[in-house]
């Protein structure tokens, strides 16, 4: 069995990681800044209060049998691009990237030499994005572009990326609660029609940390694992509909109607445009 550190494994998919990596017996380090939700977790999981950013305590609880670390840790809030207030912005790029990154190169030398595994959980935003999440999928993107250079840096262990779309951590309803406080923005009556709609859903957080431990567990994983079919289609629209028509199949995700339905409607627009500017050439 592994030694694996997870991070954010106070809540949400990190306490899920946690929880089945114990399961299959696993030996496991939950490492959150939330020392009441690492309190709750049972006496087969090892439990180290600290904060991502403080890569100086990272060391202090990186283990030298160290197998495998999966990046869990993350800060998600909701707002318009031109709203969303700089201590937010800067809270969400400290604890998703910062935080992440520090984690990560204080774990890679015990990790390489013994011949270990990065996973860290980005988001389908991290290719793509929503309305009222630029801030979040700005700090998913940055994470993509660090973790794609890691994974062609190292040779030794293997780095690999899971990109879920929405999962039910509670962190979706805070987010969206979030929204309110925001009442008094100057700009938010521009954005009223896509506040008010936004209904978040999504999956069973254990849903994802089945696919980490997957990952951990397969002697050659992927690069990349995208979680949900609604993940993938959104992917899918974003690769196939132009950038126009796309935007409408983002605000319906985000209006929570299903991307199924709103990608096959908005493809048949874009067909239909294709082949009228191709006629039109004739």
């Amino acid at each position: 069995m592994s030694t694996v550190l997870v991070t954010g494994a106070a809540s949400g998919i990190g306490r899920a990681t946690a929880l089945r990596l114990a399961g299959r017996g696993h030996r496991v380090l939950a490492y959150d800044v939330d020392a009441d939700g690492l309190g709750s977790l049972p006496s087969t999981v090892e439990t180290h209060a600290g904060d991502v950013t403080d890569e100086a305590r990272v060391r202090e609880v990186v283990p030298a049998d160290l197998d495998a670390l999966v990046n869990c840790a993350a800060a998600y809030e909701l707002g318009a691009v031109e709203d969303v207030d700089w201590e937010r912005v800067e809270a969400q790029f400290r604890v998703n990237v910062f935080g992440t990154l520090a984690v990560t190169r204080a774990a890679l030398p015990t990790l390489r030499a013994n011949g270990g595994c990065v996973v860290t959980l980005s988001s389908v935003l991290g290719r793509t994005s929503l309305p009222l999440h630029g801030i979040y999928a700005g700090t998913k993107h940055a994470l993509e572009g660090l973790f794609d250079a890691l994974r062609a840096e190292q040779s030794a262990v293997d780095v690999v990326l899971v990109e879920p779309g929405p999962v039910d951590t509670g962190l979706n309803e805070r987010a969206k609660a979030g929204l309110a406080r925001d009442d008094d923005s100057a700009h938010r009556d521009l954005y009223d029609r896509v506040l008010a709609a936004y209904d978040p859903g999504g999956v069973p957080p254990d849903r994802v940390a089945r696919v980490v431990v997957r990952a951990i567990e397969t002697a050659d994983p992927d690069a990349r694992y995208v979680v949900t079919g609604q993940a993938r289609l959104l992917l899918v629209s974003r690769l196939l509909l132009p950038e126009r028509v796309y935007d409408r199949v983002a605000l319906a995700r985000v209006r929570n109607r299903t991307v199924v339905g709103a990608s096959l409607e908005l493809a048949g627009d874009a067909l239909h445009a294709v082949v009228g500017r191709t006629l039109g050439r004739r």
